[in-house]
């Protein structure tokens, strides 16, 4: 993705209203250019409705602590829960990582989303202190 989506503010101050600030976290790496998802093996992703709305954003990023994939940013509209939004956009990151010779992909996520992460495969890693979850990968 070479720039943020238009209706990136909206479906952040959305995000905010609901106390999460990743989509503010990635406005503010985006443009002081620490993190564009642009490494090896990294990607951002963006879904929209039928009319051009946002509906959610997701990435992937080399994680900084272990050798693994990290899943980035994850927020869908409310609107648009249950619709399989995020799952699209999860499943979207996770067969880019596929195609990397990376194993894990790896997460930190508020407990109000654990079962949506957990019923994509991904294990509980309690303890650790930069990871919720996390997720051996099958490649094709």
């Amino acid at each position: 993705m070479a720039t943020l989506p238009e209706g990136l503010p909206d479906l952040a101050r959305i995000a905010a209203a609901e106390g999460f600030r990743m989509l503010d976290v990635l406005a503010r790496d985006w443009a002081d250019g620490s993190n564009r998802f642009t490494a090896t093996g990294e990607a951002l992703f963006a879904a929209h409705d039928g009319a051009g709305r946002l509906l959610g954003m997701g990435g992937i990023t080399r994680d900084p602590w272990v050798e693994a994939l990290r899943m980035r940013r994850f927020y869908v509209r409310p609107v648009a829960r249950g619709d399989g939004v995020g799952r699209a956009l999860a499943e979207a990151a996770l067969d880019h990582a596929r195609a990397s010779e990376i194993t894990m992909v790896r997460l930190r996520a508020p407990a109000v989303a654990f079962a949506f992460w957990e019923a994509l495969g991904f294990v509980r890693l309690p303890g650790d202190p930069v990871a919720t979850h996390a997720l051996t990968l099958r490649h094709v």
